[in-house]
């Protein structure tokens, strides 16, 4: 076989970002940032949230620079933060960020 029609088709891949959310906190939560790739990144929460997708990713959370608040387009490495949580088809993701302590 050529490969073709596997996995997701281009219309859906990295479409993860814009898919329906349901926020699931009413209290933000802290954390610190991890692994940003351009875009993109992760949040590692500072406590465990009890939801069954919590598990995925290792228990970090989706981040990508529109749902960081107040200008910056990125989060570094050990920044802490502050955010709620939102679910989506995908997972678990944070929004409304919030940079209280710059990282490295």
């Amino acid at each position: 076989k050529d490969g073709k029609g596997k996995g997701k088709s281009s219309t859906e891949a990295g479409q993860g970002h814009t898919l329906p959310r349901t926020r699931i906190t009413a209290e933000k939560f802290t954390g610190i940032a991890v692994g940003w790739k351009g875009k993109y990144g992760w949040v590692q929460p500072s406590e465990e949230f009890p939801h069954e997708k919590a598990s995925l990713r290792g228990g970090r959370l989706f981040a990508g620079f529109e749902d960081i608040l107040g200008g910056p387009t990125r989060l570094d490495d050990g920044a802490e933060v502050e955010f709620h949580i939102y679910e989506d088809d995908s997972g678990l993701g944070a929004e409304e960020i919030v940079v209280t302590a710059e990282g490295s």
